[in-house]
């Protein structure tokens, strides 16, 4: 008996008061149970074989295995119940008000038969009456007395065979797989065990369950439990995790960044052909759930789009504002303490390790599939998706969520920056006003407040700039510096070359524009600027356009990838993207274009800063060799 009544869930009461009044059984181990006080909560373990014996010398009960009503009051009783506590309270009231003390045959007859006839019933026996006054005098003369314990009736025992049950339980456990086996199927292996029981066994033939009784006896078990062998642990601890269970106490203490794909196609800007759905990279601040920045294109998650969301939000966004179209304000700028990422590969290269190096903030992975861990991020994104895209034409509506012939490429009517502007209105109009669940303050005013107490300053964008930018080592050589399958050279350079000859130099360039690289001289720590010898065919060119490019070149079998052949590989792959426009604009159905939005960096602002070598640098661990770093975060293809 002790068996089944103690599982995970039901509470305990303690006759003594020791350890405690009510507990709920919280884990069950082998030797040792967890309990929970129901007041304050707290653990506590008792020994297995303690707990039994307590249980069988009556210290305790399981109130689940009680026949009182627990803490039920009358107003939580099912009408049809209160109605007949009604009912019987009448022929007790009638009682007490003739001075009835002890209630018998013959001084109760008369008034039960009177009270009958006021409400137009048969008469109840005069002993159940009896039952009804005793049951109430003992509650104190409280209505509880007088409650019905219907749902105590009934045979409490198995009304099937026990060798069916153990049938039962044995197929139950294919139902418990990762393979998430159907209802229908442990039903059938029920029924081919029974059969082949009775075939086995024909003076003891057992009668085959209903669809029903194992169905119910299947699922009689902990959730927990059901949904760990059905979906995995994982995914059950991410159902039980709401939050992260950390608390900030002022802005930018903490900045939670992630990256998703859309759920809505738009449109080229000029060509109104469909280009397909974007990526947003968001930066949330976790105090004030404030977005701090963001970048909204067609460049797959990466390195790229990180440090263009982090160059958003570590600005002021009055610029970012005018050149959108909104005009809502957006405080929010700044360098966190701490930025929390997931543990995709753009957040593991050395060149975010060197960014937290230069910005001097933390970085922190979280536990791998715990998204809790950035719940204000994932929280975001979840709002956009239902306050933002759900109402705007070329959502993508998931699986078995719209009609047959609904297909979201087809109703897309929004331009990129019709998107980006109706989006960047809503974060700055409408969800940075909203107060937040369990707060009466928006992020606005959380912001604002905060800033007053610790003050944001503004950051140079000539000093954030090249920081963002990717880093890697190169020999400065005669001649300039060869990355890229280009050379960068400058007359700066050369004067360099003439102080310190061929050595490894730590460069940063902008995967967007190609046309220029930064070169890091050491001894002055400042950084100098040097164009690209083929300035004319990269400037505005991205890392991955330029890849493309010479992808191009190599597909055509040509021996040496000389200029001539990299133009004909470029104009090759222009007529290509406006060939694929021209296609879409003439068909009804289109279809998605989105590397051609990527090779144009459509949602990429343009940063081309002039570095004349008079921005020092105050690091002074930037000097030190790393080695040669690999091209890694910029690019997925």
């Amino acid at each position: 008996m002790f068996e089944e009544l103690c599982i995970v869930g039901t509470i305990i009461e303690f006759r003594s008061g020791h350890p405690c009044a009510k507990a709920i059984v919280r884990s069950i181990g082998r030797k040792e149970v967890v309990l929970g006080n129901l007041i304050d909560g707290v653990s506590q373990r008792i020994d297995r074989t303690t707990l039994e014996d307590t249980y069988r010398a009556a210290g305790l009960r399981f109130l689940a295995e009680s026949h009182d009503l627990g803490q039920l009051t009358f107003i939580e009783l099912p009408e049809a119940e209160q109605f007949e506590t009604n009912r019987r309270y009448k022929y007790i009231k009638k009682l007490r008000e003739r001075e009835v003390v002890k209630v018998t045959k013959k001084n109760a007859s008369a008034i039960i038969q009177e009270v009958a006839n006021e409400l137009g019933e048969k008469v109840p026996h005069w002993q159940t009456v009896r039952g009804w006054y005793a049951n109430f005098t003992e509650s104190e003369n409280k209505l509880r007395g007088l409650f019905p314990k219907h749902r105590f009736k009934g045979c409490r025992q198995p009304k099937i065979h026990p060798k069916v049950i153990e049938i039962i339980r044995l197929s139950a456990a294919r139902y418990y797989r990762t393979d998430q086996r159907s209802m229908a199927t442990i039903f059938r292996s029920v029924e081919e065990r029974v059969m082949e029981h009775n075939m086995n066994n024909p003076d003891l033939p057992l009668s085959a369950p209903t669809f029903r009784t194992v169905s119910l006896r299947v699922l009689d078990i902990l959730h927990e439990k059901k949904q760990k062998a059905r979906n995995g642990t994982n995914s059950f601890n991410a159902e039980m995790s709401t939050d992260s269970g950390v608390t900030t106490n002022r802005i930018l203490e903490r900045v939670e960044i992630d990256h998703t794909q859309l759920d809505i196609h738009v449109l080229d800007d000029e060509r109104k052909t469909l280009i397909g759905r974007p990526h947003i990279t968001a930066l949330v601040d976790h105090y004030s759930h404030m977005v701090v920045g963001l970048q909204l294109s067609f460049e797959y998650p990466s390195y790229a789009s990180v440090s263009m969301a982090c160059l958003n939000a570590f600005l002021p966004k009055q610029e970012y504002l005018e050149f959108v179209g909104c005009e809502s304000p957006w405080p929010a700028h700044g360098i966190p303490s701490l930025i929390v990422t997931d543990n995709g590969s753009e957040f593991w290269g050395k060149n975010f390790g060197a960014v937290a190096e230069e910005l001097g903030s933390v970085f922190q992975y979280c536990p791998v599939r715990r998204p809790n861990y950035k719940s204000r991020v994932e929280r975001f994104f979840g709002m956009v998706n239902s306050f933002v895209l759900d109402d705007l034409p070329g959502v993508v509506r998931k699986a078995g969520k719209h009609g047959d012939g609904y297909v979201a490429a087809h109703e897309a009517k929004l331009t990129f920056t019709e998107l980006r502007r109706y989006l960047v209105s809503w974060i700055t109009g409408v969800h940075h006003n909203t107060p937040i669940v369990g707060s009466p303050m928006t992020p606005n005013e959380l912001w604002h407040e905060s800033e007053e107490c610790f003050p944001v300053p503004e950051e140079d964008e000539m000093d954030i700039t090249p920081i963002l930018m990717a880093t890697d080592t190169r020999d400065l050589r005669r001649d300039g510096i060869h990355i890229h399958s280009t050379v960068y050279r400058s007359d700066i350079l050369k004067d360099l070359y003439r102080r310190m000859g061929k050595v490894s130099v730590r460069i940063k360039y902008n995967p967007f524009d190609l046309g220029y690289i930064l070169v890091l001289d050491e001894l002055n720590k400042v950084f100098v600027k040097a164009e690209s010898r083929d300035f004319a065919q990269l400037s505005g060119v991205s890392l991955y356009e330029n890849k493309k490019i010479r992808s191009r070149a190599a597909s055509e079998s040509k021996s040496k990838l000389e200029n001539p052949d990299l133009r004909r590989a470029r104009v090759s792959l222009h007529k290509d993207r406006e060939e694929a426009h021209s296609r879409n604009y003439r068909r009804k159905r289109q279809v998605t274009t989105s590397k051609a939005a990527r090779s144009d960096q459509i949602g990429i602002p343009k940063i081309n800063p002039k570095f004349d070598g008079t921005r020092v640098l105050v690091d002074s661990d930037i000097g030190e060799e790393d080695g040669d770093l690999p091209l890694d975060g910029w690019s997925n293809d």
